[in-house]
């Protein structure tokens, strides 16, 4: 089920819930970092910006039942702001894992959502590369700005995003040129972009 804005705040202990969620998978993976909080959580939907927060649940109940927080497992964390789908904090309780649920919340689900809604482009969050591009997501380089006080770390970052540039870019061109995304819309009038910063 999709729950967004206002509708979030009807139902009791839905963003607690979403918060145990995204902190099972920051948990379980070695790389993650739980650097929200649920006070973050909830001072996010309590503020004006709840307009913008959109929650994909699932559940074992009836499709059609009324949802409670107690009965969703998984799902995703978005935010979809002027005209663009910001995906996501994926997550699963411990045991609870469905085959493929996954794929289906965060990509086919989201894809759906994004086309019926009529938003422009999909930004599927970090992470990824020739993965996120094998499922129609096209990569896009970005930029990021940092200063490094100590000046031995800083020319060892400068050394290794001078290779890592040099790699995104390679990988970007070639995997751009490979796009079945971009390819497509050459034959069709797709309106969706695809997007994954590398």
């Amino acid at each position: 089920q999709i729950v967004k804005g206002e509708e979030i705040r009807r139902i009791p202990g839905l963003v607690e819930r979403m918060f145990a969620i995204y902190t099972s998978t920051v948990e379980r993976m070695v790389w993650g970092r739980k650097y929200l909080t649920l006070e973050f959580f909830q001072e996010l939907v309590n503020s004006d910006f709840c307009e913008n927060i959109c929650f994909f649940c699932a559940t074992r109940s009836p499709s059609g039942s009324t949802l409670e927080a107690d009965n969703v497992f998984a799902g995703t964390f978005n935010i979809v702001k002027n005209g663009v789908f910001y995906g996501r904090y994926w997550g699963c309780l411990p045991g609870q894992e469905v085959k493929n649920l996954h794929f289906e919340i965060c990509y086919w689900s989201t894809i759906d959502f994004c086309i019926q809604q009529g938003l422009r482009r999909i930004e599927p969050g970090a992470g990824g590369g020739d993965y996120k591009w094998a499922r129609g997501f096209d990569p896009a380089l970005i930029h990021s700005a940092h200063y490094i006080c100590h000046p031995g770390l800083r020319r060892a970052v400068r050394q290794y995003l001078e290779y890592e540039t040099d790699n995104n870019v390679e990988l970007t061109e070639y995997l751009s040129s490979k796009s079945a995304v971009k390819n497509s819309k050459k034959n069709t009038n797709s309106t969706i972009e695809s997007t994954e910063p590398i």
